[in-house]
């Protein structure tokens, strides 16, 4: 008798260990590693680098005011102005819902940015709508971004003379170089922490976490006067960056490749700032909202090669058209 209630005694105590057990897995949740849920969409997005539908990313004004004069309203966008609310009240798109980047994520998660139409992010130069619009495509929106924001449409409305202020006097005319630059040294990826289980709440939190200081711009000449500071990305194709050439320094990365986490995002470092320059600003800036989202000190240059270069390509010209049937 006293050794069958030992043994019933042992067979309880088994059992209460494996519940225990199962109480404790049940009740932690299996960590996740959040860059490899995050890097997952951009390796992906950014190698198709268009809209879920296969439509471009950037689109001119000149197309925007067809839709929307074309009579009908059921393939009108949903506009976002990302611009602050006085130019905003100045003139603004017929329709646009001023959102600036920084409630973004409040819009998203209140239902106010509709998933199941196109999206249309407005700002002034359309480098900071590219933030937006970054977010949103990853976030699995159908959105695009005005080429060139508002000083595309009409540089009579305030703030919109950004780009005719700016535009380059070839300052740094004949410095670009055509030697290669080669980097070597590979980094462990950053790790994220904002405690969220799936890749469109991790991509959130960190959107929130650094947008309030700024989406991420530096100007050319920061860049030009002190290169060593930076690990600085020509993100354009290989032949480019050997003709007309690259900042000096600069490392080649080819648009829709180079960024995956199986080919040079692992060249990145995390101990130094990272510059991407395109043409215009725009891709850049895109770009540079998915480092940043990763956790890279990442910074877009303003305005791309138009910014100091007279002779880029997709340079910046001041509109010649009459828009003004599409504002208010």
């Amino acid at each position: 008798m006293e050794k069958r209630l030992i043994v019933l005694m042992l067979v309880l105590a088994v059992a209460l260990v494996g519940i225990t057990g199962c109480d404790k897995s049940s009740s932690e949740p299996e960590a996740v590693n959040e860059f490899d849920l995050v890097s997952a969409v951009g390796d992906q997005y950014y190698t198709n680098y268009t809209t879920a539908s296969g439509e471009g990313v950037n689109v001119r004004i000149t197309a925007v005011f067809d839709i929307l004069t074309d009579g009908d309203t059921s393939n009108d966008p949903f506009i976002i102005d990302c611009r602050q609310p006085a130019d905003y009240n100045d003139k603004h798109i017929i329709g646009a819902v001023n959102i600036t980047p920084g409630n973004l994520v409040s819009k998203i998660e209140d239902g106010t940015i509709p998933k199941d139409r196109k999206i249309l992010n407005v700002c002034y130069t359309g480098q900071s709508a590219s933030a937006a619009t970054a977010l949103l495509n990853m976030l699995g929106y159908e959105a695009q971004n005005l080429l060139f924001g508002m000083c595309g449409v009409d540089t009579s409305i305030s703030g919109s003379d950004k780009w005719v202020k700016q535009i380059a006097t070839d300052e740094r005319a004949g410095q670009m170089v055509s030697d290669e630059s080669v980097a070597t040294e590979t980094y462990d990826f950053p790790t994220l922490n904002t405690g969220e289980a799936t890749a469109e709440e991790i991509m959130k939190a960190r959107f929130s976490s650094y947008i309030g200081s700024g989406w991420g711009a530096i100007s050319a000449n920061d860049v030009w006067d002190n290169p060593d500071d930076y690990f600085i990305i020509n993100y354009w194709p290989a032949d480019k960056y050997i003709n007309p050439g690259h900042i000096p320094g600069a490392y080649q990365f080819t648009p829709k490749s180079s960024l995956k986490t199986t080919e040079k995002l692992n060249l990145l470092p995390t101990d130094k700032k990272v510059v991407v320059y395109c043409y215009t600003g725009q891709t850049s800036a895109q770009v540079v909202t998915y480092l940043k989202i990763l956790g890279y000190d990442a910074y877009s240059l303003l305005y791309g090669v138009n910014g100091f270069d007279t002779n880029a390509t997709s340079k910046y010209s001041v509109p010649t058209g009459d828009y003004s049937a599409i504002l208010e």
